[in-house]
């Protein structure tokens, strides 16, 4: 069975929408790297699943990390045609928890190039997976403390090998770092996000990536915007205000 030619795009495109992959010349200018960041969170309902949940795919529920997985199996089994988009980057940064979106990603990317590097991107205070690549079998936290609540579902028995076998590495950022990011998100790309959304941005400027010499050599990096419709104006004011009050 062949999962590795999966995208949906000739399906459904009459009830998604087509989102872009934003660059900006100020991120540049912060980083010295090419950011190519995919606004997944302009899609209908404001994040990355409205895609998978179509009806074009017959009906694939589960939610809680292993929805990219289970659609990318769904779309083979009914024998639907797709074709994976295949940005020219080095490394995909992409928001890890269930590790569904990561495990659909990597599998499709690494099937049109091997060679190219997938990094997932964790909170400090939700790190199974940094800690289940560390100790090479999977760890399940007792306890999360993160303000990116999205992000707090541990790896399961079908994700885990994926990440374990195909996933480079876990960057691990705090949430000082992601309230951070969600601030460039909206002052410079005018994307207001929820803090999961932002942990692709807010790996890339972490000083744990920049002092990693595996992390940093990569100058086209791709980052997956993976939600954004879970925080209203106030929220989002209320978190980036706590970064002038520290």
């Amino acid at each position: 069975m062949n999962i590795y030619n999966i995208d949906g795009t000739s399906v459904i495109k009459q009830y998604a929408n087509l989102t872009p992959a934003m660059r900006s010349t100020a991120l540049y200018s912060l980083t010295g790297k090419t950011l190519s960041s995919k606004c997944e969170c302009f899609k209908k309902s404001g994040g990355s699943k409205f895609r998978g949940t179509s009806k074009s795919v017959f009906s694939v529920t589960h939610s809680s990390g292993n929805h990219v997985a289970a659609l990318a199996l769904a779309a083979n089994l009914q024998r639907i045609p797709a074709y994976v988009v295949h940005y020219h980057i080095v490394t995909l940064i992409i928001p890890i928890s269930g590790g569904g979106l990561i495990s659909g990603v990597v599998v499709g990317a690494k099937s049109r190039n091997p060679a190219i590097r997938v990094l997932g991107a964790e909170p400090k205070g939700a790190d199974d997976a940094a800690q289940s690549k560390a100790y090479g079998r999977l760890i399940t936290l007792s306890h999360t403390n993160t303000i990116a609540d999205g992000l707090r579902a541990s790896l399961g028995d079908i994700t885990w090998p994926i990440v374990r076998d195909l996933v480079d590495d876990i960057i691990t950022v705090d949430d000082e770092e992601i309230l951070e990011a969600m601030r460039y998100n909206y002052e410079v790309l005018k994307v207001a996000v929820e803090p999961s959304a932002a942990i692709g941005l807010a790996a890339v400027l972490s000083d744990n990536s920049k002092k990693n010499s595996r992390w940093n050599c990569s100058q086209n990096i791709g980052i997956v915007i993976s939600g954004g419709g879970n925080v209203d104006l106030g929220a989002l004011w209320e978190s980036l205000s706590r970064i002038t009050r520290t």
